[in-house]
Order: structure tokens, then sequence, then C-alpha cells
């Protein structure tokens, strides 16, 4: 074989090279830019998610506003009202008797 033909065998090959390569970078890249594409959308899903449970609670805290400025919503409760009577009974003073028999105590 001579020099020249060589040559062109060598030539061949380097272009057949840079070919292949040329298919696997742009099939590497498509493939990477659909990824790219997926992992956007995905976290585009997540924020709005985020945003949506944001306005949720801001929607509920301005409906609880209204509330918590004007008169006490647990003012009408048991619970308190049975914590009042029992603030009430412990503010007035007991006898000794009462004390030593433990009267004034909860049963």
């Amino acid at each position: 074989m001579s020099p020249s033909d060589e040559l062109a065998v060598r030539l061949r090959r380097l272009e057949q090279q840079i070919r292949s390569f040329k298919e696997l970078h742009t099939t590497e890249v498509s493939d990477l830019a659909q990824k790219l594409q997926a992992i956007t959308k995905m976290h585009a899903d997540e924020l709005q998610l985020i945003l949506d449970e944001l306005a949720d609670i801001a929607s509920e805290v301005t409906t609880e506003a209204p509330t918590a400025s004007g008169a006490d919503p647990a003012a009408s409760s048991p619970k308190r009202a049975r914590w009042l009577a029992e603030q009430e009974r412990k503010s007035k003073p007991l006898s000794r008797r009462e004390l030593l028999r433990g009267r004034g105590e909860d049963p």
C-alpha cells in the first residue's frame, strides 16, 4: 500500500470517528435536554404546591384575624368557665377549719 493510500484510509477512519462522535454527542445532548425539561417541570410543580399551601395558610390567617382582634373566642368555652370558677374559688380566703379539713380543694 502506498503512503497516499494509507493516508486516505486514515482520513476515512478519522472522518468516521468524527461522524460517530457527532451522532453520539447529538443524542446525549438531546437526552440531557429531555431530562432537564422533566426536572424543570418537577421543580415548577413542587413550587406550585408550596405556593398553594402558602395561599391556603394566608387565607386561614386572614379569616381568623377578625376573630383574634375582636372578642375572645374562648370566652364561652366550658373549659374556660371551669378555670374561671376555680380561680374565683382560690381567691376567696379559707377558714382554718376548711383549710385543715381540705375543703375548697378539688375532690
